[in-house]
């Protein structure tokens, strides 16, 4: 199994790498493959609405960057980790950065993906909020991952009252769930 976890806050070592690190740790101790990116040092361009991706004149994307270097593997992996912090109300821009550049994996011609539908995902928000505040932001993330791409959800961690970097090791409950949703994903695939 091989899955690949994007986090997309500006903190190396925050919340939402802290809660990631738990689901992979899951993952990577029973000997499964994990790749962890963060998308604050990623060279990712932007989507620049070319359609180059959706009129087949590439098979991905035309940007040459570290992101058009990820898309194929993404197709490959059998589970895709998004952790976000919430900022003024939603996604990060890191995060709203990677998530338009995976509008190459949308055919709009017949509304399908080129993800695989046995794809599993798996949703991480952090905010400084209590959790129920931004329950849309997952929402949203379930939408493009559950609806759009035909993928299935592996699991939701909406964190909150999270201001400073290391407030996650107060929440052991949270900690809790990301370790147990890393170790059924193992068993599920």
């Amino acid at each position: 199994m091989k899955v690949m976890a994007f986090v997309g806050s500006s903190r190396k070592e925050g919340n939402t790498k802290k809660i990631i690190d738990t689901i992979c740790g899951s993952v990577t101790e029973s000997g499964h493959e994990v790749e962890i990116y963060n998308l604050a040092e990623l060279d990712n361009k932007g989507c620049r609405a070319c359609n180059a991706c959706q009129t087949n004149k590439v098979e991905y994307c035309v940007i040459d960057d570290k992101m058009t270097a990820l898309l194929p593997k993404i197709v490959e992996a059998d589970c895709i980790i998004v952790g976000t912090p919430v900022y003024m109300l939603q996604v990060s821009g890191h995060t709203k950065n990677f998530l338009d550049r995976l509008y190459t994996f949308f055919v709009e011609a017949d509304n399908t993906s080129k993800l695989r539908p046995e794809q599993k995902y798996i949703t991480v928000t952090c905010s400084g909020a209590p959790a129920v505040a931004f329950k849309n932001v997952t929402e949203y993330l379930n939408m493009i991952f559950g609806g759009y791409s035909h993928m299935i959800n592996a699991g939701n961690i909406i964190a909150g009252n999270l201001s400073g970097k290391d407030d996650i090791l107060s929440q052991p409950e949270i900690l809790k769930q990301a370790e147990e949703i890393g170790r059924k994903l193992v068993i599920e695939l």
